[in-house]
């Protein structure tokens, strides 16, 4: 057995990955796995994404493994993780290297707190949107957002990972099947769950289903299977009564508008909806990733101690209120003493 083979007995770690040296195996999928390497050339750690051996046998799933390596080379985007290289391993199976993002996924910072800071909400949803209004002009469809496909990262920002079911609509050949469901079921949009064309608001939904479990600690939508999960997505509308109390109204407004079970009442574009909670933000510090990224170390140890940033009231409109009052009862008085 060579060295980029793994023993048939058991699940031992490969002596070597391509050019790079396996340290530990941190996540399996459906299509193969992750390994953390390390990158001996320029000292570096690496992901190595690698399918599994017996799935190169079907076209259809390495076309889908080469394109996503693809999107990721052209995707330039400080949001979104690099991909370095692309190679066959002598076993057949394809790897893909990428970025090392030193970070938890939401998943898992939503496991360790269910319901965020608000500011921390916002500022990864910003995040996202700016990630998604940048890949939308490009024409590609994510089709699969949910919080294990979002790193954050130990510096306060968000990454987008997996782009394993993204539709470049430039493309000449779509790889999914008429009617076929891709992606998390309990995160799609309506219009995916019953094989609708896909558009760019099938990612605005996807989020707003992350953004009501960030806001309310829990999923909008999933049932006790499958099928009662997605017959929620399909007829259970959202309102502003589902909200915690202390949410913003405009907040809560926006939500519901992400969560429109038909498309054209959504937001238009992720950049609108971006604008959007921007106007909701006002009042809160410009940059958001330092006090982020105390928040996130505050998670991992205890003893970090963390200030939430101040939010700003609007002092003009204030000094606005202010005068506006103080002429009334000028007013008021003027008449008295007339009197």
């Amino acid at each position: 057995m060579n060295s980029e083979q793994r023993s048939s007995k058991g699940n031992r770690k490969p002596r070597k990955m391509g050019a790079y040296t396996p340290t530990q195996k941190i996540g399996t999928g459906a299509m193969g796995e992750i390994w953390l390497c390390h990158d001996p050339s320029l000292d570096r750690m690496v992901i190595v994404k690698q399918m599994i051996p017996s799935l190169t046998a079907y076209e259809e799933l390495n076309l889908r493994f080469q394109r996503e390596a693809a999107l990721l080379a052209h995707l330039r985007h400080p949001n979104i993780v690099h991909a370095y290289s692309l190679w066959q391993e002598q076993t057949g199976a394809l790897s893909l290297a990428m970025e090392f993002v030193h970070g938890k996924t939401l998943r898992e910072i939503l496991d360790i707190q269910a319901t965020p800071p608000l500011f921390i909400t916002l500022h990864f949803l910003h995040e996202i949107l700016q990630v998604l209004a940048y890949a939308h002009d490009r024409k590609i469809i994510h089709r699969d957002l949910k919080p294990s496909n979002m790193m954050i990262d130990k510096n306060g920002h968000v990454k987008l990972l997996d782009f394993g079911v993204a539709r470049n609509e430039h493309a000449n050949q779509d790889m999914t099947q008429p009617g076929s469901l891709l992606g998390t079921a309990a995160y799609m949009s309506p219009e995916q769950i019953t094989g609708q064309g896909v558009t760019n608001q099938s990612d605005l939904f996807s989020l707003g289903i992350v953004a009501f479990e960030m806001l309310t600690g829990k999923h909008p939508f999933r049932g006790e299977n499958l099928e009662l999960t997605t017959q929620y997505i399909l007829n259970v509308k959202i309102h502003k009564n589902f909200f915690k109390k202390n949410t913003p109204r405009k907040l809560r407004t926006w939500t519901c508008k992400m969560l429109e079970k038909r498309p054209q009442k959504r937001f238009k574009t992720a950049q609108e909806a971006a604008d959007a909670l921007a106007i909701i933000m006002q009042g809160l510090p410009r940059q958001l990733d330092h006090h982020a990224s105390h928040w996130y170390h505050s998670l991992i140890d205890s003893n970090f101690e963390f200030l939430a940033p101040t939010i700003k009231t609007n002092k003009k409109l204030w000094i606005l209120g202010f005068l506006f009052i103080l002429s009334v009862l000028l007013h008021f008085l003027i008449f008295f003493l007339k009197a």
